[in-house]
């Protein structure tokens, strides 16, 4: 896990949570975005709470657990801040990362696409999947049947 000082820009849909002053736990999710598309950093949203709307933005500090954090972020008590946990998009999103299979002789993609997720179950968690495989398809080496004899 690692310490980060700006939350990165949210997609639509990305869920927000912060802790009450009475100790309950308050979720959100994005409904709207804007920021330069030269500069994604810059972004600010607006979250919809159970009990209406909030505004957040890239300048945001989040000090303390009662501030909008992703929710895959983590208070840690012992410390008194927010813990991001590491994320490294290059090695979900590059076929080399994982370790799939080569087809076999005369395998289909469909076929080979089932035989990947039983060996490696984890990549079906990773949102671009579809991304993956087929670039991974089109690029491993495959040995085609060779055609049977007439009789």
């Amino acid at each position: 896990m690692s310490r980060s000082n700006k939350i990165p820009r949210p997609k639509m849909g990305d869920s927000f949570y912060r802790h009450t002053l009475i100790g309950l736990v308050e979720e959100a999710l994005v409904v709207s975005m804007s920021g330069p598309e030269k500069f994604p950093e810059e972004w600010s949203a607006v979250v919809m709470t159970r009990t209406g709307t909030e505004f957040i933005s890239s300048d945001q500090e989040f000090r303390s657990k009662h501030d909008w954090v992703p929710s895959t972020w983590m208070y840690d008590e012992e410390r008194n801040c927010w813990v991001v946990p590491a994320t490294d998009e290059s090695d979900s999103r590059d076929a080399s990362a994982w370790n799939l299979p080569s087809p076999k002789v005369g395998e289909r993609y469909m076929s080979w696409r089932a035989r990947v997720f039983r060996e490696v179950p984890a990549l079906k968690k990773d949102d671009s999947v579809n991304d993956i495989l087929s670039s991974s398809w089109k690029s491993l080496p495959r040995i085609e049947m060779e055609p049977a004899a007439a009789k």
